[in-house]
């Protein structure tokens, strides 16, 4: 067996890029990798980690790297505390037998496994081990591993991929029973061959938090959950809120909050650290299209458009000396058109996106490299120079004044003015400004989108009602968090995300993805179920509906509810299968429509366009199924359906559960 050991300074190979909940942590990797003996004390680790991984002399190669903990993490007390420390990486490779690695940290502690080889897949189609099975050998492996691994790590989630056959486990680090907001573990392990296929930490701050002990943590908590859910309900309840749809076509009601953190220790609510809102060249619109010069020439003096030149004058004053403009094109969206100018100044490019109408600012970035960052301007100094910038170049219309947010970190101050329409805010809708520590300002976003809010849907809870169902969640409670100083307790949420409850009193974040999916997903008349294991091993893949019966008949709606799982899906969905789900959303769904859309989505449809192959007497009245027959043919073939159908029938939950679990079989 060839060894060899190496120092480098790049943790690339082993945690990727990562972001700290203070500030980005940088790795810079700048130090070349050097060759060093292995000391009789690294031999005795590589002994253990072999007895304990099962490895044997079969691998060929090993290669031992060390990684040193040496850039910036966001945090003074984390890098005091990384210094000198390093992620050691123990390598096995072999051509026949694939790749392994074991990483530790330079303290001892368990930190990483992974293992890859050419055959893994060979053994997908032998019997499945149950998710029990699976979590109770990755439970005794984590066991041997992490000392106390009961008292650190909690279970928080699970996931089964690959048509069941992998499952991926989640758990919360634990200091004294408490999580630690920024750091979990996982573990992916195959059914069929029993083997952990990879496990490990994750921390927002990369690895130098496993290096911190519970002796680490001393903070105490002077406030009862009790006191926290005051202060929630006094300070930041959920309160009613306009809605739009990711597809800009509608509009509902919601209860929604931007949940604070409350100190444990006094009570008072911490901003975030992290800039809300960070510079970007703006995206142009889907259906955006850029116009030639010629074309420009056509539409000036049209539509009461400003000429270019024009436009090129506004971006000189918004932008200041010494930048050039190096493009100008006409853009247009359904409602309005655009110049879209690019700009550049000692090789730092900046983008500006006018209003071409009346050349009100709708984005602006004029973003600048710099080696240091280090913003000390006062919040309210970047306040008044922000509102001085949105009155002379911005658009004041159904901006809220008196909502503005301030966010500071070293990159800059960020102003954010938020959207109200009949006096209620409009989630993610306003204008963003970035003042950064020169006291110019480096961004501008603006973000309206053009609904009518008359024909919202309406939400007839109570605010009381939408905090309970939020604080029922067990998602608010004690946490620590790591903060320039050390850790901290605070309550606030454990998964990060902002709450919203439309009608259905249903906890989503924004993007519409159910909260605690599978814990919601009960049904009443379970024990009544033909196949009870069947239903219980969908619920397990994320696949059910939430307050409804197995025997309850089934809307395309929630057929498509059923297909996407906690996630939000829009109407067009449909239209890959050739069903118009904006006129059969509230109508019963066909056995035929299932069946036809379960063939397609499992990308079974070629089969269906053969010519000639299939029998005419697999079904009773065979022919009446029109442009349905291939598709029937193609799922009696894979096992979907057996030969007793009835095309035209409303199918209930139940019925439509066997249909996608015998899909994925």
């Amino acid at each position: 067996m060839k060894k060899k050991i190496i120092y480098a300074l790049s943790l690339a190979l082993l945690v990727g890029p990562v972001m700290a909940s203070v500030e980005k942590a940088n790795y810079n990797s700048t130090d070349e990798a050097v060759s060093v003996d292995i000391t009789k004390k690294e031999m005795e680790k590589v002994k253990d980690i072999k007895e304990k991984f099962n490895i044997t002399e079969a691998y060929e190669d090993f290669n031992l790297i060390k990684n040193p903990l040496n850039s910036d993490k966001g945090s003074a007390y984390l890098n005091k505390k990384s210094k000198n420390k390093t992620i050691d990486s123990y390598q096995w490779s072999d051509e026949k037998l694939g790749n392994l690695q074991v990483a530790y940290t330079s303290d001892g502690d368990f930190y990483s496994y992974s293992k890859w080889s050419k055959d893994q897949d060979a053994d997908k189609n032998s019997e499945k081990i149950s998710k029990d099975q699976a979590q109770n050998i990755a439970e005794k492996k984590l066991a041997k591993l992490i000392p106390d691994f009961d008292k650190k790590y909690k279970l928080k989630d699970f996931s089964l991929l690959d048509d069941g056959k992998e499952l991926s486990l989640f758990y919360d680090r634990l200091i004294h029973g408490i999580p630690l907001a920024s750091d979990s573990l996982y573990v992916n392990i195959s059914l069929t061959s029993k083997e952990i296929r990879e496990m490990g930490l994750n921390s927002d701050f990369g690895p130098v938090t496993s290096f911190l002990s519970d002796k680490d943590f001393t903070d105490k908590s002077k406030l009862s959950q009790e006191d926290a859910e005051k202060i929630f309900a006094e300070k930041f309840p959920l309160r009613l809120s306009y809605k739009i749809s990711n597809d800009g076509k509608s509009v509902e009601k919601v209860y929604h909050s931007e949940i604070f953190d409350i100190d444990a220790k006094d009570g008072k609510l911490v901003k975030n650290n992290n800039l809300r809102f960070m510079p970007y060249e703006m995206d142009k619109a889907a259906d955006a299209e850029g116009l030639t010069d010629v074309e420009i020439k056509k539409i000036d003096g049209l539509k009461d458009l400003k000429k270019k030149s024009q436009a090129k004058k506004r971006a000189y004053e918004i932008a200041g000396d010494g930048y050039q403009v190096t493009s100008i094109s006409l853009n247009s969206d359904k409602d309005n058109y655009y110049y879209n100018i690019n700009l550049e100044k000692d090789k730092n490019y900046g983008n500006i996106t006018l209003n071409a109408e009346n050349l009100n600012l709708v984005s602006l970035d004029l973003w600048t490299d710099r080696k240091v960052y280090n913003n000390k301007i006062k919040e309210e100094d970047a306040k008044k120079l922000a509102l001085g910038f949105l009155e002379k170049y911005g658009d004041k219309t159904e901006l809220k004044l008196d909502k503005i947010s301030i966010d500071s970190s070293k990159m800059g101050t960020s102003i954010y003015i938020p959207r109200y329409v009949n006096n209620l805010p409009v989630l993610k809708e306003g204008v963003n400004i970035l003042v950064d520590q020169d006291k110019k300002i480096s961004s501008y976003e603006r973000t309206f989108t053009k609904v009518d809010f008359s024909k919202a849907n309406e939400n007839t809870l109570t605010q009381e009602e939408a905090n309970k169902i939020f604080l029922s969640s067990k998602n608010f409670g004690l946490k620590y968090m790591i903060t320039d100083k050390g850790p901290k307790l605070f309550y606030g949420n454990i998964k990060d995300f902002a709450p919203v409850i439309g009608q259905d009193k249903i906890l989503r974040d924004y993007n519409g993805e159910i909260i605690n999916f599978k814990e919601q997903i009960t049904y009443p008349d379970l024990n009544k179920a033909r196949n009870k294991e069947d239903i219980l091993y969908l619920k397990d893949m994320g696949i059910g509906l939430i307050g409804r019966n197995l025997s309850d008949k089934i809307t395309y709606q929630d057929f498509v509810k059923l297909l996407n799982g906690p996630n939000g899906m829009n109407s067009s969905y449909m239209d890959n299968f050739g069903l118009n789900l904006e006129k059969l959303k509230d109508k019963n769904i066909l056995e035929k429509d299932v069946v036809k859309t379960l063939v397609t989505k499992n990308n079974l449809e070629k089969f269906t366009k053969a010519k000639g192959i299939f029998k005419e007497d697999i079904f009773k009245n065979q022919k009446s199924l029109g442009d349905y027959e291939s598709y029937y043919i193609i799922a009696r073939g894979f096992g979907y359906i057996d030969v007793d159908i009835d095309p035209n029938k409303e199918m209930t939950l139940e019925e439509i559960l066997y249909l996608i679990y015998n899909s994925m079989k």
